[in-house]
């Protein structure tokens, strides 16, 4: 071979085996290249799992922040921020009567509460005549309510003594009937203070306030505190009567809420019926409370919520309440897993299927609507019994088929309601007490409030005037008479 080409080969050689290094040193950067952004990339995917699994919990927590009145137990007042609502088509109602209303007028006042009746008869006519003309027939009516000048007529009794000449003995003069000796308030007046302190939720201090501006009465917040004792224990009688009527009772819708006594944390409690209410305030939320009240054993059906003292109790009818059920259910709709807002809607659908039927139940024969209960129950039952739930409606789902016979029976007994709502009424106005008077101080106090709420809300379910039932209860424990009752007429011995 011809030198000059043989070095040529050889100079391509070597250039060749430089760049062959060259590429190896290259590729040995790349694969470094690589494995770093493997192990980078492992570190992103692990960071982003993790970012993931907080997220989910964020999620959560956001689902649970987020919690109102119609996903959960919390009362309507805690829905601070609620969904602006639907103006309609032509934009916000306007305020007062709406078009089409019928509207609605006070009846005259009936012959036998007129206490003055003023003849008015016009003066000359326009036209310069004088006197009277052509009667026209009936007078127009106009009514007036007021109050008088001084609404307190305050009476001094001076009881006259003198010595008998027969026997020497000091005569004295007795009060007339009505009248406490010892008393600056009549029972009337105690009445009206009690009335104000427990149905219009007055502190002392309004109290106070209230008879010197508007009774012209000075009295001091002390006395004031005496006369709702004295209150408190002309309800006595009628308080503890009804609470030995309680236990036997056929259906008892039963609620809780907490309390505070000089800070102590307490627990007022409510057993009522479509007629009566009984409250109590307890140091415990436990299922004791409810020996206490109940007796060991209850007969009846017990209408609650899903809170462990009821189901501790163990009595044998319950039915729990469905808007709760329904409110946890909403609850899982809400969820960023999709698994539970899937079981949840489905949940969702059979309930409303069943409260839609369930509303009919008076046009509908017994026998297709026991059917079509069924067919419901079933299918509720069937989505409870899913494979591989998500944790939330695992839990949901183990309640329904726990307690499946206590949350359907109200469907098979009419006597039984599907709610707790009728307990959740009741409390409300203890709740308000709560808010403004933040709570009792002492037993004495702790007493008052279940009495007065008892009375109360007993009265109003069976169209009874509270304050002629605290009047009649008061004269009756300062005069010896007999003591009114809270029971209907009907369950009176």
């Amino acid at each position: 071979m011809d030198p000059t080409r043989e070095k040529a080969y050889q100079r391509r050689i070597r250039e060749l085996e430089a760049e062959n290094a060259s590429l190896r040193s290259e590729v040995a950067d790349l694969r470094a290249q690589v494995a770093a952004l493997m192990t980078q990339n492992a570190k992103l995917i692990e960071q982003n799992a993790k970012l993931a699994q907080q997220n989910a919990k964020l999620a959560e927590q956001v689902a649970r922040l987020s919690k109102n009145s119609s996903n959960s137990s919390k009362p309507p007042s805690s829905d601070i921020v609620k969904a602006p609502k639907d103006q309609g088509a032509n934009g916000p109602r306007r305020p007062g009567g709406q078009v089409g209303h019928p509207g609605a007028s006070r009846p005259a006042f009936p012959p036998e509460r007129i206490d003055h009746i003023e003849d008015l008869h016009p003066g000359d006519c326009a036209c310069g005549h004088h006197g009277r003309g052509e009667p026209m027939g009936e007078p127009r009516i106009h009514q007036v309510a007021a109050l008088r000048d001084d609404p307190v007529i305050v009476t001094e009794y001076r009881l006259h003594g003198y010595v008998c000449p027969n026997c020497g003995r000091t005569v004295w003069a007795t009060l007339p009937e009505g009248v406490v000796e010892g008393q600056l308030f009549d029972p009337r007046l105690q009445a009206l203070v009690g009335y104000m302190k427990g149905s219009l939720h007055a502190s002392y201090s309004g109290l106070e306030a209230f008879c010197r501006d508007v009774l012209k009465l000075e009295v001091s917040r002390s006395h004031l505190c005496n006369v709702i004792a004295r209150v408190n224990e002309a309800l006595a009688e009628p308080y503890e009567e009804l609470q030995a009527h309680v236990p036997t009772e056929p259906v008892l819708n039963i609620d809780e809420t907490g309390w505070k006594d000089k800070g102590i944390k307490y627990w007022i409690w409510v057993f009522c019926t479509p007629v009566l209410s009984f409250f109590a305030i307890a140091k415990s939320r436990g299922s004791n409370v409810l020996q206490e009240i109940l007796g060991q054993t209850y007969n009846g059906t017990i209408v609650s919520d899903f809170f462990s003292a009821y189901i501790k109790y163990a009595n044998a009818l319950q039915q729990f309440c469905l808007a709760h059920l329904v409110r946890d259910i909403k609850f899982l709709t809400t969820l960023p897993n999709r698994s539970e807002q899937a079981w949840g809607a489905a949940l969702l659908i059979q309930f409303q299927k069943l409260f839609h039927l369930w509303h009919l139940r008076d046009k509908i024969p017994k026998d297709r609507f026991d059917r079509c209960m069924a067919r419901i129950q079933k299918r509720i039952l069937v989505l409870a019994d899913a494979a591989d739930l998500p944790p939330r409606s695992a839990t949901l789902a183990r309640r329904f088929r726990k307690h499946d016979g206590a949350i359907f029976r109200f469907l098979f007994d009419p006597a039984v309601p599907p709610t707790n709502n009728a307990a959740e009424r009741s409390i409300r106005p203890s709740v308000i007490d709560r808010r403004i008077t933040q709570g009792s101080r002492s037993a004495m106090g702790r007493q008052w409030n279940a009495r007065i709420w008892t009375v109360l809300d007993t009265c109003r379910k069976q169209g009874r005037s509270a304050w002629n039932f605290l009047q009649t209860a008061l004269s009756a424990h300062y005069f010896q008479t007999p003591a009114p009752s809270l029971l209907p007429q009907a369950l009176r011995a």
